[in-house]
């Protein structure tokens, strides 16, 4: 295994609708993992991982999805498609030609058309928790799931957000509590942008038959409950629970890393010898 590399650099990335924020580790020449958060939240989701993933080998490449984090809002409402090939531009003006895409949630479901729109550039596909919605769900969801806030001068609104936070994250520490409110006022008081594009979208599962795939999330994940429906529907699909927890990155960090990198490096078939070098 190389030597624990520091904090991961940050950046940001000129493309035609704003800037791109990200945070990168690893070397350049090794096998790159892109990771895609989850809304409404930012890379910072995985600051704690990637040192791990890069002394694992592997060039760790994980961006704010615009309009979230530090990257620019979008000049409209996006579909996921949009959100798939702005992924796609991003990692044109990385250079990164083959790649294997890391996503939670929202970024699952992007990651999923972004190997759909250019198969041949994603070697594989990691889910840590991949929603899959009926037309009923989706629709249900879309009309309420994302209120809003109102920001108040006496900082009431502070409190909507954190009460949100924890009841969707009761085992978050204080601080891991913090950071996620910090980035919804980021993101402002309308910040379910991201999930109307989910809530619009429908997965087609079948074109997704050639594409390596492993599911890997905390099996107390907020989308845990589609679990049987995900394996199902993908029945190529590796499974790995990582035990008592629903937030690995902050939680069980080694463990996300460990299922990850070899899942990865896997993808990219380094050979086992290289995994551990």
């Amino acid at each position: 295994m190389k030597n624990l590399v520091g904090p991961s650099d940050r950046s940001y990335v000129r493309l035609p609708w704003g800037q791109v924020h990200l945070r990168s580790a690893g070397d350049p020449d090794d096998p790159a993992l892109v990771i895609l958060h989850q809304s409404p939240l930012s890379s910072a989701t995985y600051e704690a991982v990637l040192p791990g993933l890069a002394a694992r080998g592997l060039h760790v490449v994980a961006p704010d999805t615009p309009g979230f984090g530090m990257s620019d809002p979008t000049p409209g409402q996006w579909s996921i498609p949009d959100y798939a090939a702005g992924v796609r531009a991003l990692l044109d003006e990385l250079g990164l030609e083959r790649v294997v895409l890391l996503g939670q949630h929202t970024g699952a479901v992007v990651a999923t058309e972004v190997a759909i729109q250019e198969p041949a550039r994603v070697l594989g596909l990691i889910h840590q928790g991949l929603p899959l919605y009926s037309d009923e769900e989706r629709a249900t969801k879309k009309a309420g799931y994302a209120p809003g806030y109102e920001p108040a001068l006496d900082g009431s609104h502070l409190a909507v957000i954190w009460d949100r936070v924890r009841g969707l994250y009761p085992d978050l520490a204080v601080d891991e509590v913090d950071r996620q409110v910090l980035e919804y006022l980021a993101t402002g008081p309308d910040y379910g942008t991201a999930y109307r594009a989910v809530f619009d979208h429908r997965i087609d599962v079948d074109a997704l038959r050639d594409v390596p795939t492993a599911l890997v999330h905390g099996e107390r994940d907020l989308v845990h409950r589609f679990t049987d429906q995900v394996t199902a529907a993908m029945p190529w699909a590796e499974l790995v629970l990582v035990p008592g927890t629903d937030f690995p990155m902050d939680e069980h960090p080694t463990d996300l890393v460990d299922a990850v990198a070899t899942r990865a490096l896997s993808f990219h078939q380094v050979p086992t010898t290289e995994m551990s070098a």
